[in-house]
C-alpha cells in the first residue's frame, strides 16, 4: 500500500530538522503507515532513553567498586595459572553477570526516582519554562507543572507513546493526566499543533470552555486571552464538548468555542465568508443569521446544518430540516417529527448518510465516555 516509506527522514523529523511542508509530509504518512509508525516510536523510545541515561550520574562509589571487583579477578586470575583461570571461569562470569545486573538497578532505580507521571519536552526555540525554570534542551513535564512559552519560544511534548504535541509561542500548558488510556493536558492559552496516532480517545485537551476529544488525528487548537478558543482539524476527526453539548469536527473545517457558551457549530473551511459570518452571530444568539446560513449552505454545508438541528427549536428547527433534506435527503427510518424530536436513533442515521464519518467511527465515539 505504501511504496515511499520514510524511514529515512525520521531520524530528521523526531529532531525538528526537516522544514514545515518535509514534516507534515513525514506527520501524515506516521498516521497511515504501522510500519514507520512502529520504527518511528522504537527510535523515539531510544533517544528518550540516551537522553535520560545522559544526564543522570551514577551512584557514588559505584565504579570505585566495580574496578576494585575487577582489579581483585584479574590479580587472583594472574596467581592461580591457566588451570585456575579454566576453573574459575564461572564464578567470575557470574560476578560479571552479578555487576551488570547491580549497575542497571542501580540505572533504574536513578530514573524512577521522581514516581509522578511526566512527559518529555524537547525545546524548539527561545527559552520555554517548566514551573519556575529555564527548560535545557531536554526536560521534562511533571504532573500538574505547567509549560510556558513567551514570544520567542517553542517546545515540543511527546505524549507518552502515542503523540506529539507542539507548543507555540505565548502558550501555557499543563499536564493533567497522564495513565492508561487517559492522557491530558490544558491550554489555558496560546496555541498547540496536535499529531496523535493512538486509538481514539485516548487523548484529551481542556480548554476554558470546552474539551478537544482525540478520535486519531492531528488538529491545531488555540485558546486567546479572553478564554475563546478555536480548533481547526488538519486529518482525522475531533469532537468539541462541553456540558453536554458536542460537536465533531472533521478534517478540513474548524470550530469556535466560547465562555458560558461552549463549542459552537463546525463549518468546513473552504465556506464562503457570508456563511461563515452568519453562522457566527446565529451561534452568538442572533436568530436572524439563520436565513443568510440556509441560503448560503452547499451540499457539503451539511455538516453544519445537522448539527444546528439540534440546537433550534420550533420553526427554526423545521427551516433547517428542509434545508438538509433538500441537500441530502434524510434515510426512511429518519422521520420529520422523530427529528424534530432529537430521536438519536434517527440523528444517527442521518449523520452516517451525510458520508462525513463510517458507521465504524460513529461506533467509537458512542461507546462509553471518557472518565
Amino acid at each position: 500500500m505504501f511504496r515511499n516509506h520514510v524511514h529515512n527522514q525520521l531520524s530528521a523529523y523526531l529532531h525538528d530538522e526537516l522544514s514545515a511542508e518535509q514534516a507534515r509530509r513525514v506527520a501524515e504518512h506516521l498516521l497511515r503507515c504501522p510500519r514507520c509508525r512502529a520504527m518511528y516510536e522504537e527510535a523515539r523510545f531510544g533517544a528518550q532513553m540516551a537522553a535520560h541515561l545522559a544526564k543522570e550520574a551514577a551512584p557514588e562509589g559505584l565504579w570505585r567498586e566495580l574496578q576494585a571487583e575487577m582489579n581483585e579477578a584479574d590479580a587472583a586470575t594472574s596467581r592461580r595459572g591457566d588451570a585456575v583461570r579454566a576453573r574459575r571461569g564461572p564464578r567470575w562470569a557470574m560476578a560479571g553477570l552479578a555487576a551488570t545486573l547491580a549497575f542497571g538497578v542501580a540505572a533504574l532505580a536513578l530514573l524512577r526516582k521522581d514516581e509522578r507521571p511526566s512527559w518529555e519536552v524537547t525545546r524548539l526555540a527561545g527559552r520555554p519554562e517548566i514551573g519556575a525554570r529555564t527548560m535545557d534542551a531536554k526536560g521534562r513535564l511533571p504532573l500538574d507543572e505547567w509549560l510556558t512559552t513567551d514570544e520567542a519560544s517553542r517546545a515540543q511534548i511527546s505524549v507518552g507513546q502515542i503523540g506529539e504535541v507542539k507548543i507555540e509561542p505565548g502558550s501555557r500548558v499543563r499536564l493533567a493526566a497522564a495513565q492508561g488510556d487517559e492522557h491530558r493536558l490544558e491550554l489555558a492559552r496560546g496555541r498547540l499543533e496536535a499529531f496523535i496516532w493512538a486509538p481514539p480517545r485516548q487523548f484529551f485537551v481542556d480548554t476554558p470552555s470546552a474539551r478537544a476529544v482525540d478520535l486519531g488525528c492531528s488538529y491545531t487548537l488555540e485558546v486567546d486571552d479572553h478564554g475563546e478558543g478555536r480548533l481547526r482539524v488538519t486529518m482525522g476527526w475531533v469532537a468539541f464538548e462541553w456540558q453536554g453539548r458536542e460537536s465533531f469536527v472533521p478534517a478540513g473545517a474548524s470550530c469556535v468555542t466560547r465562555p458560558t457558551l461552549g463549542p459552537g457549530t463546525p463549518w468546513f473551511d473552504d465556506a464562503g465568508k457570508p456563511f461563515v459570518d452568519a453562522l457566527a452571530a446565529l451561534d452568538r444568539g442572533d436568530a436572524g443569521a439563520l436565513e443568510t446560513v440556509l441560503a448560503e449552505s452547499r451540499a457539503r454545508d451539511a455538516l453544519t446544518l445537522w448539527h444546528l438541528l439540534s440546537r433550534t427549536r420550533g420553526a427554526e428547527r423545521g427551516a433547517i430540516f428542509d434545508r438538509l433534506a433538500a441537500l441530502v435527503p434524510p434515510p426512511p427510518n429518519a422521520t420529520r417529527d422523530g427529528v424534530f424530536r432529537g430521536d438519536p436513533a434517527m440523528l444517527d442515521a442521518w449523520w452516517e448518510k451525510l458520508g462525513l464519518g463510517d458507521a465504524e467511527w460513529w461506533r467509537i465515539w458512542k461507546g462509553p465516555p471518557p472518565n
